[in-house]
C-alpha cells in the first residue's frame, strides 16, 4: 500500500509564529514512516506558501532573503483535479524557464497557531475546497478562539468560569472614559477588588496578558492589548494562583480521552509568552532555540501533581471533557485551568485546539499512555473519518483515495 502524504502546515502571520514552526516540525518528525510521506508547508509573515525538504531543518528558521531559493512558492489548489486527491500548485525556475509544478497530498495538519489558522479561518479554506484535514472543525476553531465566547457558552452549560468584563477598543480620536469602565467592571465582576487580569480576547500563548493593580494600571494594559486585538478581556485576577492543563481528544470509538494533568512551573504571578515560550525574555532564547524535539515540551512542569487531591482531579476532567464535547472539538486540545490553591476553587480559563507541541508530553504521560508517534496517527486518522462524514461517506480512509474526485 502507497504511503499516504500529509502535508502540516505551519508558521503564518501570527503573533504565534515560531512557537507554529516548532509545533509543525515536530508533527513531521513524529509521522510513523511506514504509513506516511510527510510534506512541510510554511507560511511566511507575508502570507506566502512555500515547501522544500529544506524546511525539515530547524535551523533553516527565520527564512531571510535568500532562503527560498531552495524552496518552492506553492499555493492551494481549490479546484480539485479528477484523480480527487487535493494538490498543491506552484512555478519552478528550471534551464528552460519557469515550469508549473503540482504537489498532491492526501490530508493537511493545521500547525498555525492563533490568528489566520487556529482561529478557524484555515479550516473554513481547507472545508471550501473539499481538503481533507486534521483537528478541530471550522465551528469549534472558531468558538475557542473568541475566550469571551467560549466562557458565555460554558457558563450556559453550567461549568465554572470566572466573571469577566469585554472591552472594545475605543472608536480612533476617543478615550476610554475611566469613570464607565470602573462601573462596568464592578457591574459585571461584582465589587472592585484589585488586581485584574487582562488579556486579548482572539489570541492564544498568552501573548499579551497583564496584570493591572490599580486604575490607572488597567486602564495602561487596556490600551497595550488594544494593540494586539479590538476586544480585551478583564477577569479577577486569582489569589494563590496555580495553574493546571490537560489534553482532550476523541477515540476512534467515540469515547472522550483525557491525558495527564500538568502543573506548569512559572517565576512571576502569571504564566505568560516570556514564561512560556523566551529564554530571558529575549525572541529567539533558548526555548524557541532547542530544535524541533523540545518546543512547548520543554517548559518547566509538574505531571500528574501531588497538590491535586482525587475530587479536584475528576473536576478537571469532567469539565474538560463536557467543553470537549459541547464545542464537538476534534484532534488533540488542550484545556487550560485556574485554581486558588488555598481556597480549593477551580475555575475553566480557556481552550486551545492547537496547543504547543500538540500536547503530545500530556499523552506521554496519560494514565494509558501513548507515543507521539501513535497521537499522529490518531489524529490522521480522525481527520479522514471527520471529512468523510462531511460528504456522507463512511468510510474514512477513502476520502484520502478519491472520495473528493468531481467529474
Amino acid at each position: 500500500m502507497d504511503k499516504q502524504v500529509i502535508a502540516v502546515i505551519f508558521g503564518g502571520r501570527s503573533v504565534e509564529h515560531d512557537v507554529s514552526v516548532l509545533s509543525g516540525l515536530q508533527f513531521l518528525e513524529a509521522l510513523d514512516p511506514g504509513r506516511y510521506e510527510g510534506l512541510p508547508v510554511y507560511v511566511d509573515a507575508l502570507g506566502q506558501w512555500w515547501t522544500g525538504a529544506a524546511l525539515l531543518k530547524r535551523s533553516r528558521y527565520p527564512l531571510t532573503e535568500k532562503a527560498p531559493k531552495d524552496l518552492t512558492p506553492v499555493q492551494l489548489d481549490l479546484a480539485t483535479p479528477a484523480n480527487g486527491r487535493p494538490q498543491l500548485v506552484g512555478t519552478q525556475k528550471g534551464l528552460l524557464g519557469e515550469k508549473r509544478i503540482t504537489l498532491a497530498f492526501d490530508l493537511m495538519v493545521p500547525a498555525i497557531h492563533g490568528s489566520n489558522g487556529e482561529d478557524g479561518t484555515l479550516s473554513g479554506l481547507l472545508d471550501f475546497a473539499g481538503v481533507p484535514y486534521a483537528g478541530c472543525r471550522t465551528l469549534g476553531a472558531a468558538a475557542t478562539m473568541d475566550k469571551a465566547f467560549a466562557k458565555r457558552t460554558a457558563r450556559a452549560a453550567g461549568l465554572k468560569v470566572l466573571p469577566e468584563l469585554v472591552v472594545r477598543r475605543p472608536k480612533a480620536g476617543t478615550f476610554l472614559d475611566t469613570n464607565q469602565l470602573m462601573k462596568d467592571l464592578e457591574a459585571a465582576t461584582g465589587p472592585i477588588a484589585f488586581p485584574y487580569i487582562v488579556k486579548p480576547n482572539n489570541l492564544g500563548s498568552s501573548v499579551g496578558v497583564s496584570k493591572a493593580k490599580d486604575a490607572d494600571g488597567l486602564v495602561a494594559a487596556l490600551m497595550s492589548a488594544f494593540r494586539l486585538d479590538s476586544e480585551v478581556i478583564v477577569e479577577p485576577f486569582v489569589a494563590n494562583l496555580t495553574e493546571y492543563n490537560v489534553a482532550v481528544r476523541r477515540d476512534a470509538d467515540g469515547t472522550i480521552l483525557t491525558s495527564a494533568i500538568e502543573e506548569p512551573m512559572r517565576d512571576a504571578d502569571l504564566l505568560d509568552f516570556k514564561n512560556k515560550y523566551l529564554a530571558g525574555g529575549t525572541p529567539g532564547g533558548a526555548k524557541l532555540d532547542t530544535g524541533p524535539s523540545e518546543g512547548m515540551a520543554s517548559l518547566n512542569r509538574t505531571l500528574n501533581p501531588p497538590s491535586l487531591s482525587a475530587t479536584e482531579d475528576a473536576f478537571i476532567r469532567e469539565t474538560a471533557s463536557a467543553i470537549f464535547d459541547i464545542l464537538s472539538l476534534a484532534g488533540s486540545v488542550r484545556i487550560d485551568f485556574l485554581c486558588n490553591r488555598e481556597s480549593g476553587d477551580i475555575w475553566l480559563n480557556e481552550v486551545n485546539t492547537i496547543p504547543g507541541s500538540f500536547g503530545y508530553f500530556l499523552w506521554e504521560a496519560a494514565a494509558k499512555p501513548i507515543s507521539f508517534l501513535a497521537l499522529t496517527a490518531a489524529m490522521i486518522e480522525e481527520g479522514f473519518r471527520l471529512s468523510a462524514a462531511r460528504l456522507g461517506s463512511t468510510d474514512g480512509a477513502s476520502v484520502g483515495a478519491g472520495i473528493f474526485a468531481r467529474g
